[in-house]
């Protein structure tokens, strides 16, 4: 019974320990998912504190009673208040100062009114945000929308009956010793291809339901693209670095991966704008459509593009744009620019940048988004305001929904460019969606390198993340 008891109430005080430090290093994502900003701080320092010092006052009392010692009676209570004072120096002080003021850039959006209230003082901050976001990178973006020169190579089509289009699996080498993998949606009716196509930029995030459905192949991925080729759009799904087709080759958690995924997305879109592409695929792009989205870490990347990228108009971030809360993945925030010297900003006030052109923000009441409706949005507003073009930003909230891109998201996301992009009622634009029909392939049909595909991995490709940093931003 004594190794039990004192087993116990060493564990528990180990399990308000872990506690203390998460509350409290991840308070701000913390009091977002939990939609109660408001509570201060204090508060939570004050939880954290007496869950840390009430178990160990429990550890010490069955300490006392099995060791029978003088010594340690007054134990307890000397350990209840050093630990409030311990818990709050070292699991606030410290790391709770780092995470939220200096990694995490500024909480909430009240800052930013306070910083311009007329479009000059806007423009003047957009041109900040830009160049300094630029600027940590080492980032050079007309190197970036320069069309790639290096490989590319097409697997057969794979046709699908049931929706009449056609999935390509292609690679494009858009950096010395990287190739990029992607799938490509599109209608497989010549009436309908053969005609310049809206272009749809489709990100994916850190998403799985199994082995055969992740990232670029993951559900919600495949229905959007089958969904949208359907109706006349043309859909390129990629790997960000480390994942899908990358898998094993290159780290996903990488510092450089900030840089080094919005390199390749933009060099993408350069390849797919290019008269390279129309040759190689048979497929033309018009220039006048062409939006980005994404969820989750596909919504960061949609937040990096549209901040960087003037031939997108349209971006619609998913389930990802906040004032609190800007990714927890090195992929996305690897190279810090949120905070640099005394300027600081967010997620919120990036996307931001995009305006005044067509903006669909789509969050939920399942993650850090729950507080667009509130906060948020009505900054982008008030931002769009400045342009006389409140009508081109809109917003979704699915306050029932998931950390997603499902259905209803992507409904939304089809009604916003049909109306923003003003594209005509033609019967294909316009086909009612209502449902997936979709039947889901497996990662390995999908592929750009594999069995089905027929395509191998050229053997000269980089093998560190931090070599092709050092291509892309010339750092030798």
């Amino acid at each position: 019974m004594k190794n039990i008891l004192i087993s116990f109430s060493a564990f528990t005080l180990a399990a308000a320990a872990f506690f203390a430090w998460y509350i409290n290093f991840r308070a701000g994502v913390f009091l977002t998912l939990n939609g109660s900003v408001e509570l201060t701080r204090l508060q939570l320092i004050s939880i954290a504190a007496f869950a840390l010092s009430a178990s160990a006052a429990m550890f010490l009392t069955v300490l006392c009673k099995y060791l029978n010692s003088a010594s340690f009676k007054l134990l307890p209570i000397i350990f209840l208040c050093s630990g409030l004072c311990l818990i709050t120096a070292v699991s606030v002080i410290l790391p709770v100062f780092i995470e939220t003021s200096y990694i995490r850039g500024v909480q909430g959006v009240n800052y930013f009114y306070k910083l311009y209230d007329n479009l000059p003082a806007w423009e003047t901050r957009k041109e900040l945000i830009i160049d300094s976001t630029l600027y940590g990178f080492y980032f050079d973006l007309e190197k970036a929308k320069k069309a790639p020169g290096g490989a590319a190579e097409y697997a057969p089509q794979i046709y699908v009956e049931e929706e009449n289009i056609f999935i390509e699996r292609f690679y494009v080498e858009t950096v010395p010793g990287y190739y990029l993998s992607a799938n490509i949606y599109v209608s497989a009716d010549p009436a309908v291809n053969q005609e310049p196509l809206p272009l749809i930029m489709l990100a994916h995030g850190h998403f799985s339901n199994g082995p055969d459905y992740y990232d670029r192949f993951f559900d919600d991925i495949q229905y959007f693209g089958a969904a949208f080729a359907k109706r006349g759009f043309l859909v390129v799904a990629w790997d960000m670095v480390g994942r899908g087709d990358d898998s094993g080759t290159l780290p996903h958690r990488n510092i450089y991966n900030t840089v080094l995924q919005t390199y390749n997305s933009m060099s993408l879109l350069s390849y797919l704008l290019s008269e390279r592409f129309a040759a190689e695929s048979t497929y033309k792009i018009n220039e006048k459509y062409v939006a980005v989205t994404g969820a989750s870490g596909g919504g960061t990347q949609t937040i990096y593009m549209s901040m960087f990228d003037d031939r997108l108009t349209a971006s619609v971030p998913v389930a990802m744009v906040s004032a609190y809360f800007n990714g927890d993945c090195p992929c996305e925030n690897g190279i810090n620019t949120l905070k640099m010297g005394s300027f600081k900003t967010n997620g919120a006030e990036r996307i931001a940048a995009f305006a005044p052109k067509p903006l669909l923000v789509i969050s939920d009441g399942a993650d850090w988004t729950k507080r667009n409706p509130k906060d948020e949005y009505p900054f982008l507003r008030y931002v769009y305001s400045f342009y006389g073009a409140e009508q081109k930003a809109e917003s979704f909230h699915d306050a029932d929904g998931k950390h997603d891109y499902g259905f209803e998201k992507r409904r939304k996301t089809l009604d916003f460019l049909l109306r923003q992009w003003e594209l005509p009622e033609n019967g294909v634009y316009d086909i009612p969606y209502t449902k997936d029909g979709f039947k889901l392939m497996n990662a390995e049909e999908l592929k750009t390198f594999s069995d089905t595909s027929g395509l191998a991995r050229p053997d000269n490709y980089v093998q560190t993340c931090e070599e092709l940093y050092k291509i892309i931003t010339e750092r030798h």
